[in-house]
């Protein structure tokens, strides 16, 4: 999204903590106060935003799910009215949301931004919180018999080469709206570990168990979800890695050559898999997973950076990287017995046919 105009009116810090090994929670602990920010800082603080924000990447629009007193949801709409003692007090339950949220051992702690302000023509109300991890660093100091000298800095965050933080941006998009919450409202993520072949990669407790939202059932989405579920039903299959292969090439087939409109785990089930246990198999692991058992539109927008190419990585470390489409077309694998024999026989190799001349070598 982009953050036109955008204006910081209230900051304040809180800190949560990693689990103890016992899996306890662990206390934040709380600003009392309203940070008094100058201009360069408010100024680099509104920047790591927008930036991180514009990214079309890292950054997606949500659907709000959780709206009940205590969400992030009902925390926004409070915060943006608040006075500043309101405003202290309320975000402290943006903190404890947080550390609710990191129920597993090996999420870390970090700084809590809370903020409030306005962004767009006309302006319009928001709130964001960002999660930023601590590191150190160090920064050039001026002595004072001249020359400069390294001074060592700890828990720096926000700083422009880090990118251990996500934020979450809650934005009033029609303050006239009616109906209750979530109406009026629109919810935006940042996450650094989105990215363009993983648009759904972001961490559940922060959308989810922190954000209270969910990633919009769009067409490309379920798309998306089809080929990532079949996928990994493929690499489970107990079939020799020849069949595994043709199966994968079917895949990028099914999705890219394929002219219908539509996927359906039925459809594929039909088509790739000859025996009736596998489709069963196969359509109880999609249902399992909640994909629909019904016909869904196909959009390839999300699912396109991973249809470009093939890998095969083996066991001693060789990768052999090709394009997706027609990759069968372009490569023969056939799986044979090396030398020398074991005691359990002979090992598997794989003999690789390359259908071209070399062009290149490193």
């Amino acid at each position: 999204m982009e953050l036109v105009n955008l204006q910081l009116s209230r900051v304040v810090i809180h800190e949560v903590f990693q689990r103890a090994d016992d899996k306890k929670k662990i206390p934040p602990v709380y600003g009392d106060s309203v940070e008094n920010l100058d201009l360069e800082a408010m100024d680099a603080l509104r920047n790591r935003v927008v930036a991180a924000m514009s990214s079309p990447a890292r950054c997606i629009q949500m659907t709000i799910e959780k709206t009940q007193v205590g969400s992030m949801c009902s925390f926004a709409s409070t915060l943006v009215d608040a006075d500043e003692a309101l405003y202290i007090q309320q975000s402290r339950g943006v903190a404890d949301l947080l550390a609710d949220a990191q129920k597993f051992r090996n999420l870390p702690g970090g700084i809590v931004v809370v903020f409030v302000g306005t962004a767009g023509v006309p302006a319009r109300r928001l709130m964001g919180v960002i999660k930023a991890e601590v590191h150190n660093g160090f920064t050039r100091e001026q002595q004072q018999q001249g020359g400069l000298a390294l001074k060592f800095l700890k828990n720096l965050l926000l700083t422009a080469q880090t990118k251990l933080y996500k934020i979450g941006l809650f934005v009033e998009s029609d303050p006239a709206a009616a109906g209750g919450l979530p109406a009026g409202w629109d919810a935006y993520i940042y996450d650094e570990t989105l990215t363009l072949a993983n648009r759904y990669g972001a961490a559940q407790y922060f959308y989810e168990g922190f954000l209270g939202c969910q990633f919009p059932q769009s067409s490309a989405r379920q798309t998306k979800q089809f080929h990532d579920l079949t996928k990994s039903f493929i690499r489970s299959m107990s079939i020799p890695e020849e069949e595994r292969a043709v199966l994968h090439n079917a895949l990028v087939t099914y999705l890219k050559a394929d002219q219908t409109p539509t996927v359906s785990v039925a459809d594929f089930g039909q088509s790739y898999f000859a025996e009736g246990e596998i489709r069963d198999a196969y359509g109880t692991h999609m249902t399992t997973a909640d994909f629909p058992n019904t016909a869904v539109n196909k959009d390839l927008a999300d699912v396109n950076v991973s249809l470009r190419l093939r890998k095969l990585t083996f066991k001693n470390q060789i990768k052999v990287t090709g394009p997706a489409e027609g990759f069968e077309d372009l490569m023969k694998i056939d799986i044979i017995d090396g030398v020398p024999p074991g005691p359990n026989g002979p090992p598997r190799w794989t003999m690789l046919t390359v259908k071209a001349d070399i062009a290149n070598q490193e």
